[in-house]
């Protein structure tokens, strides 16, 4: 008898806690869920951070058999290998962002346990049902921040595309539970492009080239600039015009290299001049001057 009563007793426990769990997470919620893709007017340099605003929206409904107040989760993955990258059409090469929710450099928005929106804790984002009556359409809406770090110089001119970051609105608790059964989900997809871009890191400064009369042998100069284009694009280069002359000495110029291919990073050229020997000049004075502009133009 003893022992009889001892296992009908712990069989009425088990159900009694069963009961209660279940009494304490099921919900009849139906949820709609929607978000903005990043434009594809986007550009990325890697001068300077990247940032754009989207929207996760949408709306849930308690049905009928729920009284109470449920808690809804949503979560926006990282993708298969846990960075968020976007990769170039027709190439390998990648661009890596983080989406963040509340403000740009809070809690990355992610799948992890939910945290209250703009909390700057990462996660997802967790928030409660209001008490409103069943049947009745409750919407959300919250703004993602993503950015494209600064720094990424070895990515080359083209079209960066991630179409797989996926929103998850799911059931949750108070505890922020990312394991509750799913009842929307949605994709967004997120483009950016970089242009070729080329510009003077340095300008070039005066030429000066100083010359006695009928010299013997050439005098010669240079100066230096340099020159940033995008990692791995053409360009050419062009000085005009090319010769002058001044106080009745003809020159000529000419650039160190008439072509190059960018690497992100300033690259060194020359502008050198000549004026050839034996040349009398004009000069009625003891020491005559002369100036004239010439330009370099670079083509991408």
């Amino acid at each position: 008898m003893l022992r009889s009563t001892s296992l009908k007793q712990l069989a009425l426990n088990f159900l009694l806690i069963c009961g209660l769990w279940l009494c304490g997470t099921a919900h009849a919620v139906t949820c709609t869920v929607n978000a903005t893709s990043v434009p594809l007017s986007t550009l990325y340099t890697s001068t300077a951070d990247t940032n754009v605003t989207g929207t996760i929206s949408g709306s849930c409904t308690k049905e009928a058999t729920d009284v109470g107040r449920p808690f809804i989760f949503i979560g926006v993955d990282r993708g298969a290998t846990g960075a968020r990258k976007a990769t170039r059409q027709n190439g390998a090469q990648t661009l890596t962002y983080n989406i963040y929710q509340g403000s740009v450099g809070g809690g990355q928005w992610t799948q992890a346990a939910g945290q209250t929106y703009g909390s700057g804790i990462s996660g997802g984002v967790l928030y409660r049902m209001a008490n409103l009556a069943v049947g009745t359409p409750q919407s959300f809406s919250f703004s993602y921040y993503l950015r494209i770090n600064s720094g990424q110089i070895l990515a080359p001119a083209g079209i960066y595309d991630d179409s797989l970051v996926s929103v998850f609105v799911q059931l949750s608790n108070n505890g922020g539970s990312n394991t509750g059964i799913v009842l929307s989900q949605t994709t967004f997809s997120v483009t950016a492009s970089i242009q070729n871009e080329c510009y003077f890191s340095t300008t070039p400064a005066s030429l000066t080239m100083d010359y006695a009369s009928f010299s013997t042998v050439p005098v010669t100069a240079s100066v230096g600039f340099q020159l940033s284009c995008t990692y791995n694009s053409a360009y050419t280069m062009a000085l005009t015009p090319t010769s002058g002359t001044l106080a009745g000495l003809n020159y000529s110029v000419a650039l160190s290299a008439a072509s190059g291919t960018g690497t992100a990073a300033s690259q060194s050229y020359t502008v050198n001049g000549t004026i050839a020997a034996g040349q009398a000049g004009t000069c009625a004075l003891g020491t005559c001057t002369g100036t004239q502009v010439h330009t370099v133009t670079v083509t991408y």
